[in-house]
């Protein structure tokens, strides 16, 4: 039977599971006879309300972010929510050993808290499959830090750091990259990628984005961003209602081409020559292997937040996050060439494009060492 690597993240449409995926098509490559799949733990384990508990989470982002910030890696709130999250697992457990038993995997890799930590529970029960735990953003926070974990897959120096000076030993963490898909390792020249959304190829071009979920200023931004002479290529992921809306204001636009969740971002960063992004791990790193600069906006608390601080660190985006003052940051870089093209040779230091082989490697490695197969 061929060995089988279990992939858990905790919500569809998700840079979780886009980082999975990446793993995923780097180990059919690497070991083509293995077989992999991938769940969306959270609504395995709790169907009834796990898109509920989503939505609200979503529902904070949006209008309450300080709450958020509150709650996010804060060591009170981590240790007095200890007892109802190892409750939450006692509930989940059952339901985990259901999906272990019907996939049998030889090891278990999870590219989000929330399942690595109900597998961390059971290992202490007795489990003895490799765990492996693949960081989709640059910084790290305290409910990731489990013991039991067999090896960590980071982003950065600073999250290796950060799990050693939480107690961890080295040996069990690697500073590989957040693994993207091997698409964004192909470049099409840039012409030729404007000409595939009809665009003219000798006009600055922005790419703005919302993430999955859509969030952000967009509207707002467009506002400003359409009374300058350049195009435009927006992204509003899976919220249905923002793009309706921009469609019919821009839809008939020459100069704007507007995309719902799509598989296309590797082409429309290549038709690009500046993003505005929220700043989430996966897209971040997309756009460093593609070497194009970014003006961050609006980071959500917590995470993002750690993630623009890391990208300011190393010069390769500016931040601004009133609409205004983006469409004046994105006029500023686009007119002066120099600083956009200074911008894009640091992405070179810290781009990780091969990172989704190199967690594949150490999984394949770990599985080899611990006699699964």
């Amino acid at each position: 039977m061929s060995p089988k690597v279990l992939f858990l993240y905790i919500s569809m449409s998700s840079g979780h599971q886009r980082a999975a995926d990446a793993v995923r098509e780097a180990l059919s490559v690497l070991s083509p006879t293995w077989e992999t799949a991938g769940v969306d733990a959270f609504s395995f384990a709790y169907p009834n309300i796990g898109k509920l508990i989503a939505r609200t989470y979503l529902e904070i982002l949006r209008h309450t972010p300080i709450l958020w910030d509150f709650m996010y890696d804060n060591p009170d709130v981590e240790t007095a929510t200890r007892e109802i999250r190892d409750l939450l697992n006692l509930i989940s457990l059952p339901k985990m050993r259901k999906l272990l038993k019907k996939h049998t995997p030889q090891a278990l890799v999870c590219t989000q808290a929330v399942p690595c930590s109900v597998f961390a529970a059971e290992k202490r029960n007795g489990l003895k499959l490799p765990l492996i735990a693949v960081i989709t953003d640059f910084a790290i926070h305290s409910y990731w830090v489990h013991r039991e974990i067999d090896l960590y897959c980071v982003a950065s120096e600073e999250a290796r750091n950060y799990l050693i000076h939480q107690g961890l030993p080295s040996s069990k963490i690697t500073v590989t990259g957040i693994p993207i898909s091997p698409t964004f390792l192909q470049r099409v020249p840039k012409e030729r990628a404007r000409a595939e959304f009809d665009l003219d190829p000798k006009i600055p071009t922005l790419l703005v984005m919302g993430g999955s979920q859509g969030l952000g200023l967009l509207l707002e931004m467009m506002e400003h961003l359409h009374a300058m002479p350049y195009q435009c290529l927006i992204t509003t992921g899976v919220n249905r209602d923002l793009f309706r809306t921009l469609q019919q204001k821009y839809g008939k636009d020459r100069r704007v081409r507007i995309f719902g969740y799509t598989k296309m971002v590797n082409t429309l960063m290549d038709a690009s020559d500046l993003l505005i992004t929220k700043p989430g791990g996966l897209t971040s790193s997309e756009a460093l292997a593609k070497g194009l600069p970014m003006i961050i906006t609006n980071p959500i608390p917590g995470q993002e937040e750690r993630n623009a601080r890391y990208l300011l660190k190393h010069g390769v985006a500016e931040q601004a996050d009133d609409p205004e003052k983006i469409a004046h940051l994105a006029h500023t870089l686009l007119t002066h060439p120099t600083k956009l093209k200074r911008m894009a040779e640091r992405t070179k230091e810290i781009a990780t494009p091969y990172a989704a082989m190199e967690v594949a490697r150490h999984v394949f490695r770990l599985i080899r060492a611990s006699n699964a197969i």
